[in-house]
């Protein structure tokens, strides 16, 4: 089900706005993004340029978080304010666990793909 733009106190027009200029974002995307005649001699072409970037890309990926270390580092973090709880017991120290696992998924997906 689509909310209707009225639901978000807009005009009923900017739901036809926003699928157009979806739509033109999509055609220049696969436009931008189809194989070019290669008609320079000697330049690279756009493969090539992909593969460049993707290597450029990857070195600058930082290296596996140990999850160990993560935790060791998260357990020494000081409390806060008015609390005595400390390491895994801190609810905002849960959530920075969580969010280094899923981005170790997202640098090893990276890596791998």
């Amino acid at each position: 089900a689509i909310d209707s733009p009225e639901v978000f106190g807009l005009h009923s027009n900017a739901d036809l706005t926003f699928r157009l200029k979806e739509s033109m974002e999509m055609i220049n995307t696969i436009m931008d993004t189809r194989p070019k005649d290669s008609g320079d001699a000697g330049g690279k072409t756009r493969e090539e340029m992909v593969q460049e970037k993707a290597k450029e890309v990857l070195g600058k990926i930082p290296p596996d978080y140990s999850i160990n270390e993560v935790k060791d580092q998260i357990k020494k973090l000081p409390s806060p304010k008015g609390l005595q709880d400390r390491g895994m017991t801190v609810p905002l120290n849960i959530f920075l666990y969580q969010e280094i696992q899923r981005m170790q998924k997202v640098i090893s997906l990276v890596r791998k793909t």
